[in-house]
Formats: C-alpha cells, sequence, structure tokens
C-alpha cells in the first residue's frame, strides 16, 4: 500500500496528533473516518502526483463524471491521507449513483457531512435525510443492526470481556452509515474493501451506555433483537461496574453471550462446555407499527422485486409481476403479521423449505399503488434501496398505462430488473 506523505504548510510535526485520530486511525487495515480532525494543505505539485494515481483519464474512472473529479480535485488539498482508499471510496460512493437521484454537497471527505435532499414524485413531500426520525433508525437497526459481546479466552484464569454496537452493510451502502453516524455523534466506520463491507461501529462503553443504550430505551426494538439487546445492556452494566473481572461475573455474561444473537463461537465452548444459556423473554409488540420504523425496517429486510415469467395469456407470451416483500426468521412471524395489520393488505406465508423464513408479500397491483406507494413516497426509504423503489415505480407506471403489453415497454421493464437489488451491487 502506497501512502503521500504532504509538505506541511503549517509548523505542525506530528500528522496523525495534529489529525486528533491517532488513537482512532488504523492505516495498516482499514480507512477510519472521524469526527475530529484539522485540515491540511498540500502542494501542487503532490497534489497533481495523487490526482496522477487515480488514472483520471481512464474511461473507467470518476473522471467520468465531472462532479466527482472536481469533488477530488479540491478535496486533495486537504488530504494526506493515502489516496488508495480515497479513490476505493469514492469509487463506491460512485458506483451506486446516488448522487443522480440526491442534491450532494461534501462538506468535508472524512467526516463525511453530506446534505441531502431526496426526491419524491411529489415536490411537496422532499424529505431532508438529515433529519432521520428516530424511529427509522430503530427499525433500520432491527433489520440490519448487531448487539455484540465479545469474549477472547487464553485460558480458564484469563479472559476479556468487550463489547459493540454495530451495522454491516454492502460497501456501496455506505452512505447511510455516515448518516446514522451522524445522527448518534459517536463511533467509527470501517471500509474492509476486500469483502466490499462497510461497518459502523460503537465500542467505547461510555457512549454504548450514554448514547445507544437511551437511545433504544426510549425508541424500542420490536423484533427479536429487543431481547439482544436487553442481555447485551446488561453486560455493558457489568462492564461498567468491573463485574466482569471477577469469576463469578464472568459466568454471568457467559450466560448472557451465549443467548445472544447466534449463541457461544467454539472456541469459548471449547473451554466453558457447559454454559447454560440465559432464558430468552418474550417481546411485547406494539399494538400498531410506527410508520417510520417501518420504512427504517423495510429498508434493510425488504423488497422491491419485478418479476418477468412466461405466459400464454399475454401477447408477448410474458406477464411482468411487481411484488413488494419484506422477510424475516419465523421467530418473528408475530411481528410479519403486524405488516399486513399496517398496510391493510398483502398475506404472510410460511416457506416450505428448511430455512425457517417467514415473508409479508404484496402483489396485487391495486393495493401496491393505493397502500404501498403513498406510503414510502410519505415516508421514504433512505439507504441504496431507494434507486430499487425508484425502478420499482417507473414499471408500475408503465403497467397502469399498459405499455408492458408492447415490446418497447417491456424492455424498459427489463432494463429497470437489471438496475435493481443484487444486480445494484455487481
Amino acid at each position: 500500500m502506497v501512502y503521500y506523505k504532504p509538505t506541511l504548510i503549517n509548523n505542525y510535526v506530528n500528522l496523525l496528533y495534529m489529525l486528533e485520530i491517532f488513537k482512532t486511525l488504523n492505516t495498516n487495515k482499514y480507512l477510519i473516518y472521524s469526527e475530529n480532525f484539522k485540515d491540511v494543505t498540500i502542494s501542487n505539485q503532490q497534489e497533481t502526483k495523487s490526482l496522477n494515481k487515480f488514472k483520471l483519464g481512464s474511461s473507467e474512472t470518476i473522471q467520468e463524471d465531472s462532479f466527482f473529479f472536481n469533488l477530488i480535485k479540491e478535496r486533495l488539498k486537504y488530504s494526506p491521507i493515502n489516496s488508495k482508499n480515497i479513490y476505493l471510496y469514492l469509487k463506491s460512493l460512485k458506483a451506486f449513483s446516488f448522487y443522480k437521484l440526491i442534491n450532494v454537497k461534501l462538506n468535508n471527505l472524512y467526516n463525511l457531512s453530506i446534505n441531502v435532499r431526496y426526491y419524491s414524485h411529489n415536490t411537496k413531500n422532499n424529505v431532508q435525510i438529515n433529519n432521520i426520525n428516530p424511529y427509522w433508525i430503530t427499525g433500520f437497526v432491527d433489520a440490519e443492526g448487531c448487539f455484540s459481546v465479545i469474549i477472547e479466552i487464553k485460558d480458564k484464569t484469563k479472559w476479556k470481556v468487550t463489547t459493540s454496537f454495530e451495522i454491516n452493510l454492502h460497501i456501496k451502502d455506505v452512505y447511510i452509515l455516515y448518516k446514522i453516524q451522524s445522527f448518534f455523534g459517536v463511533g467509527a466506520i470501517y471500509l474492509r474493501t476486500y469483502k466490499n463491507i462497510a461497518v459502523y461501529k460503537v465500542t467505547k462503553i461510555k457512549y454504548l451506555k450514554d448514547i445507544i443504550i437511551p437511545h433504544f430505551l426510549k425508541y424500542s426494538l420490536i423484533s427479536q433483537k429487543y431481547i439482544d439487546f436487553t442481555l447485551w445492556s446488561k453486560v455493558v452494566d457489568m462492564i461498567l461496574n468491573k463485574e466482569h473481572l471477577t469469576h463469578k461475573g464472568f459466568i454471568t455474561i457467559l450466560s448472557y453471550y451465549a443467548s445472544i444473537n447466534r449463541g457461544g463461537s467454539k472456541k469459548v465452548l471449547k473451554f466453558y462446555p457447559n454454559i447454560k444459556a440465559f432464558e430468552r423473554l418474550s417481546v411485547n409488540l406494539p399494538a400498531n407499527l410506527n410508520p417510520f420504523w417501518v420504512s427504517g425496517f423495510v429498508s434493510g429486510d425488504g423488497g422491491f422485486s419485478i418479476i418477468i415469467r412466461e405466459s400464454k395469456s399475454y401477447i408477448l407470451k410474458k406477464q411482468v409481476v411487481c411484488r413488494f416483500h419484506v422477510t424475516q426468521h419465523i421467530k418473528d412471524i408475530k411481528l410479519i403479521n403486524l405488516f399486513s395489520k399496517f398496510f391493510k393488505c398483502g398475506t404472510v406465508y410460511l416457506r416450505s423449505n428448511s430455512s425457517e423464513r417467514c415473508d409479508f408479500v404484496v402483489q396485487d397491483i391495486n393495493s401496491i399503488l393505493s397502500k404501498i406507494i403513498p406510503h414510502f413516497d410519505n415516508y421514504p426509504i433512505l439507504n441504496l434501496k431507494y434507486e430499487d423503489y425508484i425502478c420499482f415505480k417507473k414499471a408500475l407506471k408503465i403497467i397502469q398505462l399498459k405499455q408492458h403489453l408492447t415490446l418497447e415497454g417491456l424492455n424498459k421493464i427489463k432494463t429497470f430488473n437489471l438496475e435493481m437489488n443484487s444486480n445494484r451491487l455487481k
């Protein structure tokens, strides 16, 4: 990995100290963006050298879009961090084409303070993503978040207990992680480019106790993740009280640990094979779902699909089906049933295979147009899945006008389909 050390115009000597990120920046493996930094200027010669690193003349690079070219050219003046990681980040940002749908202003490359306005078909309902509703955050965490207890054991007399709150997404969805980081005001974001993963993580015990836990106590999780959060919170309290340092406290933590997420790891079970998992309690579901929570949850575990299948009943021998769905483990089937109540349409299915999954599905086009679309226009999807939603709406418009019965209309829908869901992540 190549690093470029800039010539400092001011008299600072220790770059990492100057950036105030010497405790959090690990340049050996990941690029971590910190909210705390000071601007550093590099010379024109070094800026040119760094710009050449991007090979801006190539047809496959970010020079294809003048917005990104100007962004890099401008921001490299304030960029002492290695250029390869900056390029990888901006390449991932360009790859999901969000700038085609939203007005983006990057105030700073590292904390990525992005002011964004999403545009729906109804301009009266423009939504500022900077003001993310806290229930949207909770819904998204119910789908994508993780409350982790990490146990490290050298032998039965030496152990280490740490906790973290994190969200792991595809790197092309990194944008929403910066908005969540901005919402909480704490934590770091890691770009694991070799796995195409972006991670938002909070590990500092004070932040977990003072910021993360109070949020989810006020805006409660309602999936099975609520139980993980409850047990995890007990571990956080025990660490704060130094109880994890005693053998009795450690055994208690192990019982919580064995009940959270997927249970204990093989390495921990090797030392403590007789861990008794703490009994998981039931979740108290609300009578009705909060609309912001619904949109947050769908942004994680929901989907908009266009299905084109063979059918002799149609002129072109093709049937087009638009499908909105939410998927969850069968343990949360009561929660999934609430979606049917919330939208006043759709069906809940138990999968017949061994996946132990259940689905809430809406395929009736009239229900989609009258119930699903109005909801997400008023309570928007705020991550990469927003692009899927836009393609979904365009396909619905074609179907409404009966244009899907023509070859031209059908081909347009096929084009939308190639831009959605897993195809967007390629």
